[in-house]
């Protein structure tokens, strides 16, 4: 578990491990959904699903306390807004890197 998220989490919920791993599990799932999702939208382009996928990891990673993929999230969503396919794939490949530390 991602120190940022261990420290967060700990915070919300007291220290209760069950909650605690659960949360954190599904918040892992999540973002490599969404982040498969994103490749697939920006093959296309589909840039309104492009931003609802990012919204939602936005999301995901605030309430596990990752500001970093949040951050890198947010900055998609910017990318996606201007329709800047370069600059939302290498966003995507940022949220790759830091979806392998979690």
């Amino acid at each position: 578990m991602k120190e940022c998220c261990k420290v967060y989490l700990d915070g919300e919920f007291g220290g209760d491990a069950d909650v605690i791993g659960e949360i954190y599990g599904e918040y892992v799932s999540s973002v490599h959904a969404k982040l498969a999702e994103i490749g697939a939208a920006l093959a296309v382009p589909d840039w309104v699903r492009v931003d609802r996928a990012a919204h939602t990891v936005k999301g995901n990673a605030l309430s596990a306390g990752d500001t970093a993929m949040a951050e890198a999230a947010i900055a998609l969503r910017k990318a996606a807004a201007l329709q800047d396919a370069g600059e939302a794939s290498s966003l995507l490949a940022r949220l790759g890197e830091l979806a392998k530390e979690l």
